[in-house]
């Protein structure tokens, strides 16, 4: 019954927890941090393909499953309600979050399987970075790159997400 899935998520489930309610207070969704919690362990639960070497792998796996789980909940909220607006970015340039309306979301996660065809490392570090929250030393050890290494990809990233969802703001 010790499934080393289930391992990974019980010792990550803490963490898990403080990075979706991060997600949430921001987000306009109707779901607890329990509910997204417990609806990524499901979506885990279903795939038994997968084995990780760290726990920072498992995290960063989290993360694209959960921003998955977001984006599939935000589509839904907009097949409903068609009528909110997108919110532009900021002065400072920061690449928005997904946090604001559903169709940011939606555009969010349009801009980064775009970024993800042009380089899958990048999207691998935005994904870390923006649905989960995760630090720089964190990112390194997950993805087994050096600290510099990922500062530069977030700010590839970042630059490529801006321009992206510049377009659509």
């Amino acid at each position: 019954m010790d499934d080393p899935l289930e391992s990974l998520f019980r010792e990550g489930y803490g963490q898990i927890l403080v990075m979706a309610r991060a997600r949430l207070l921001r987000e306009r969704s109707p779901i607890s941090t329990m509910t997204l919690a417990h609806e990524l362990y499901l979506n885990l639960q279903n795939r038994r393909d997968l084995q990780f070497g760290t726990r920072e792998q498992f995290l960063g796996y989290a993360s694209r499953a959960m921003r998955s789980l977001l984006v599939d909940m935000a589509r839904e909220r907009i097949a409903q309600k068609r009528s909110a607006e997108m919110l532009s970015l900021t002065a400072a340039g920061e690449v928005p979050d997904g946090n604001g309306t559903p169709e940011q979301l939606v555009a969010l996660d349009e801009a980064l399987e775009r970024l993800g065809l042009i380089d899958a490392r990048l999207l691998r570090v935005a994904e870390m970075r923006i649905i989960m929250g995760m630090e720089i030393p964190d990112m390194a050890a997950a993805l087994g790159l050096s600290e510099p290494t990922i500062k530069r990809d977030w700010q590839r990233a970042k630059a490529y997400l801006h321009e992206a969802l510049g377009s659509t703001a």
